[in-house]
């Protein structure tokens, strides 16, 4: 593997991927970066699958991995963080297995249901996960809470460039 070496869980894998997708995303560049797109795509498959049920926790700054068994598929997270990468003015939020879009999110709503993002109406934003991902803890806690207990990875989703037109 050329990208994905240094990943332990499934976390780092999708941190990994969104990293690469905003880099190489052939929408996003001038230069033409189908060929290293193909060759992400292909060995985020290996990797997720390889990790899939590898999950990371950070309690009080130290990283521990466990085992949970999961559904999802790599191909669902390729759509996701494809189609809101280039959804310009979106934050995207990967806090541990969950999926949190904040920022200018009204003009990307029918994207975001379309792609089984619900609305958090205490929180005001959007979040996507698995149905096994489910929070069974009740406690109320703001998205900076839930980011601080299990870390966040954000990046911002930018427009395609524009070809200039005479």
């Amino acid at each position: 593997m050329k990208y994905f070496n240094n990943c332990k869980s499934i976390e780092d894998v999708k941190k990994l991927y969104k990293k690469l997708c905003k880099q190489y995303h052939p929408d996003l560049n001038k230069d033409d970066t189908t060929e290293i797109m193909k060759q992400v795509n292909a060995e985020y498959e290996t990797a997720f699958n390889r990790f899939k049920n590898i999950h990371e926790s950070a309690d009080d700054n130290t990283k521990t991995y466990t085992s949970k068994e999961t559904t999802e598929t790599a191909a669902e997270f390729m759509v996701i963080i494809n189609k809101l990468v280039t959804c310009e003015g979106l934050e995207i939020d990967l806090c541990g297995r969950w999926i949190w879009a904040t920022g200018t999110t009204f003009p990307h709503k029918d994207i975001l249901k379309n792609l089984g993002f619900r609305w958090a109406s205490k929180k005001k934003c959007w979040y996507w996960h698995k149905a096994e991902d489910a929070s069974r803890n009740h406690k109320e806690m703001s998205l900076d809470e839930i980011k601080k207990l299990h870390g966040c990875e954000t990046f911002k989703g930018v427009s395609a460039p524009r070809l200039a037109t005479a």
